[in-house]
């Protein structure tokens, strides 16, 4: 595997210091940061959510209380009223 020499202030590298975790690498920070980039257009976000098809996200309690939900949604907070 190749390497390459990068400079990197000394603030970015204290930014990096703190969101590095036990045993990973500023290459494996890098590239986790780069992976978790935002969509740059709806073909591509839809395209991102391949892996998840057919995969569960809600817990079978949290499925229970969307149903409900659909079924007789809960009332809204009320709002307050500014004050004059």
């Amino acid at each position: 595997m190749a390497f390459t020499t990068l400079t990197v202030r000394d603030d970015v590298v204290r930014k990096l210091k703190a969101i590095k975790g036990p045993g990973e690498s500023y290459s494996d920070i890098l590239e986790r940061l780069l992976e978790n980039q935002p969509a740059k257009s709806v073909d591509e976000w839809l395209r991102s959510l391949g892996p998840l098809e057919g995969r569960g996200i809600f817990t079978e309690q949290a499925r229970r209380q969307l149903r409900a939900d659909q079924r007789q949604p809960r009332p809204l907070p009320r709002r307050r009223r500014a004050a004059p």
